[in-house]
């Protein structure tokens, strides 16, 4: 297959080269040619550094009633990094010649785009403080907002498009209309090189946030009080390429030789990497009233570390060759040759890279009440780190050539037509996703003294999580058909080849996580709000490979009227050759916790629930704790090859016909799927409530 698309290409290439220098000064010759280069690099970096902001408020009243507004305290840093290139080339050569001659048409488009983004964030010390305080001084709080965020975002994208067209007419010019036979030659090519990368990366260091609310002699509300540190990196990377060949040739007249090459390569990497490092952020909200009746407000602290990466190539190619060659009105064209030859081939490589790292998080929240009546408002306490990455490739080639050759009235044509079509495919997706959340803590300690109320419900999470997804994805369908009045030559090779890797793996470490509720309540009646708790680490990947290719081939060979050839032959040889790997491995570790009592410390997984009571009637709400480890992994290859061949061979003017007609079809796939899911969990324990 190879050799026979080779053998037309150097048959095209010296045409192009040599035919049309040494025609006959007699014979007219049409020469077209045309190149279309374009190089493009784009670079895009962006650089943020903030280092230790702080916003402070500290309102003091004294014998001062007023209502409190909202306090809303921000620390932003961020980088954008953009790198774009996009490249549309379209050519299109029509030659139209009456009389025997030459055509020749030569085209070549080239791409070759850059593109790199590089966006980096540091953000050191980040603070805001809230620190109200009240002295007989009736009055409700306004809401407070503390937030620090630290983001970096990458996006580097090469989009190229390439349309090729060609067009190729040749008649006989006499009253007769048998002009002597011509040559028809189109020569294709389209190359296209894209490379894109991006790199996000975010630092957090040591954000807080804090606010302390103290209340003496001073009834009133509180508002709603948000904290929330929050650190992200995206990356995005991606190439999409579509190239489009077409070339028709039609030929009246006497014997002629018409030949197609058509080529198409793609090359594509896209590459994104985002990395977030979260280190030690802290919430904290104090709440101190002394004999200041009152409600609180719904206490929400975050601390979200989250890297995102997604790399993706997509490439589509189609291909499409018309040949029609026959006798006009002296209805006897002579035996003439028909050769395409085409070739798809196609590389694509998408690496993803995801990783967050989140380090002694934490979230506090104490609430003091001396002869304070009133309710307690929701508690929400959430340390996140999660790490996604993603890499997909899509290729869909398709190829078409037909080949038509008759003779005028006596219908006696008898020629060569041979079609070579061949479509390579490799296709690499690599996605990783890794998170490492150490020593993350919620604490929420409410005490009441001689202060009847209600707890309102408390909520506290850890969680861990990676996904990791590489895909590959491959269409080829190749179709052939020639048609031939008269004995003749039929051959067609289809060839198509296709080889797919994907690799995923989501890798997480949770260490250390730990929930502390521990609600005191002394002469103080009312009832405890439900408690959930929970340590979460989880890892999921996927890594699959689908393939689909459905080669066609039809030959029709027939005797005209009137005459008899001798025998035809015609020869077909299918090819359809897969290789598939994929593999998944998810493996989570939730480990050593450290349990969060002040009396010892141990290695566990720490969920705690101390209520206790002191001549405080009521009722405690439900608890729930959960430590919990999981991790998935599937691997997946599905291929459907289908071939189809069919031969037709007969003669109507009865003649004896005795030709050969020969099919060769082979299927090869060879499929490997891979996946482990490892799960671990040590140390686990969970504390009851007690009463005195």
């Amino acid at each position: 297959m190879k050799r026979l698309f080779l053998a037309l290409s150097v048959v095209a290439l010296l045409l192009l080269v040599v035919g049309v220098g040494t025609a006959a000064a007699d014979t007219p010759s049409q020469d077209t040619g045309q190149l279309a280069a374009s190089d493009q690099d784009a670079v895009g970096a962006a650089g943020t550094a903030q280092q230790e902001p702080s916003n402070s408020n500290e309102p003091v009243r004294v014998l001062s009633p007023g209502d409190s507004g909202p306090v809303s305290q921000s620390n932003e840093a961020s980088s954008n990094a953009s790198a774009g290139n996009v490249n549309a080339t379209g050519q299109s050569a029509d030659q139209t010649q009456s009389g025997g001659g030459l055509q020749a048409i030569g085209q070549s488009a080239q791409n070759a785009q850059d593109a790199v983004a590089l966006a980096f964030t540091i953000q050191q010390g980040a603070s805001n403080e809230n620190a109200p305080v009240g002295d007989l001084s009736p009055g409700g709080s306004g809401p407070v907002t503390q937030s620090n965020e630290a983001s970096s975002d990458a996006e580097a994208g090469n989009l190229n498009g390439t349309e090729q067209a060609a067009d190729q007419a040749q008649t006989g010019a006499d009253s007769c209309k048998c002009g002597s036979g011509g040559d028809q030659v189109i020569g294709q090519s389209a190359d296209s090189s894209q490379e894109a990368g991006a790199l996000a990366a975010t630092v957090q260091e040591k954000p807080s946030n804090e606010n302390i609310s103290v209340r003496v002699l001073s009834p009133g509300n509180d508002g709603p009080v948000t904290q929330s540190n929050t650190a992200s990196s995206d990356a995005t990377a991606a190439n999409l390429n579509g190239t489009e060949q077409t070339a028709e040739q039609d030929q009246a007249g006497g014997a002629g030789s018409q030949l197609i090459g058509q080529a198409a390569d793609n090359e594509q990497n896209a590459g994104a990497l985002a990395a977030t490092v979260q280190e030690k952020p802290s919430n904290t909200n104090v709440n101190v009233r002394v004999l200041s009746p009152g409600s609180n407000g719904p206490v929400t602290q975050s601390n979200d570390a989250s890297s995102n990466a997604t790399a993706a190539n997509l490439n589509g190619t189609k291909q499409t060759a018309d040949q029609t060659q026959s006798g006009d009105s002296c209805k006897c064209g002579s035996a003439g040759s028909q050769e395409i030859g085409q070739l798809a081939k196609n590389d694509q490589e998408a690496k993803a890279a995801a990783l967050t790292v989140q380090h002694g998080a934490s979230n506090k929240n104490v609430d003091v009440r001396v002869l304070s009546p009133g309710d307690g408002g929701p508690v929400n306490q959430s340390n996140t780190a999660s790490s996604n990455a993603e890499a997909g490739n899509r290729n869909g080639t398709y190829q078409s050539a037909d080949q038509t050759q008759t003779g005028g009235s006596c219908k006696c044509a008898g020629g060569l037509q041979a079609i070579g079509q061949f479509a390579d495919n490799d296709q690499k997706a690599g996605a990783l996703a890794a998170t490492v959340q150490v020593k993350p803590s919620n604490e929420n300690i409410g005490v009441r003294v001689l202060s009847p109320g209600n707890d309102g419900p408390v909520s506290q999470t850890n969680e861990a999580t990676s996904n990791a997804e590489a895909g590959n994805l491959n269409a080829t369908k190749q179709d052939a058909t020639q048609a031939q009045s008269g004995s003749g030559l039929q051959v067609i090779g289809q060839a198509a080849k296709n080889e797919q890797d994907a690799f995923a793996l989501g890798l997480t470490f949770q260490i250390g996580a730990s929930n502390e509720n521990a609600p005191v309540r002394v002469l103080s009646p009312g009832n405890g709000g439900p408690v959930s708790q929970s340590n979460v680490a989880s890892s999921d990947a996927t890594a699959g490979n689908v393939n689909w290719t459905d080669q066609a081939a039809g030959q029709r060979q027939a005797d005209g009227i009137g005459c008899c050839h001798g025998a035809g032959i015609q020869a077909i040889g299918q090819l359809a050759h897969n290789r598939q790997g994929a593999v998944a491995l998810a493996a989570t570790f939730q480990l050593s916790a450290k349990q969060p009592c002040r009396c010892q410390d141990d290695s566990s997984l720490g969920n705690s629930n101390e209520p206790k009571r002191v001549l405080s009637p009521g009722t405690d709400g439900p608890v729930r704790q959960l430590n919990k480890a999981t991790s998935d992994a599937s691997a997946l290859n599905w291929n459907a090859t289908k071939q189809d061949a069919t031969q037709a061979q007969g003669g109507n003017c009865r003649c004896k016909h005795d030709g050969i007609q020969a099919i060769g079809q082979l299927n090869d796939s060879s499929q490997l799927a891979f996946g482990l899911a490892a799960g671990l969990q040590l140390s686990g324990r969970k504390v009851t409530p007690s009463r005195e």
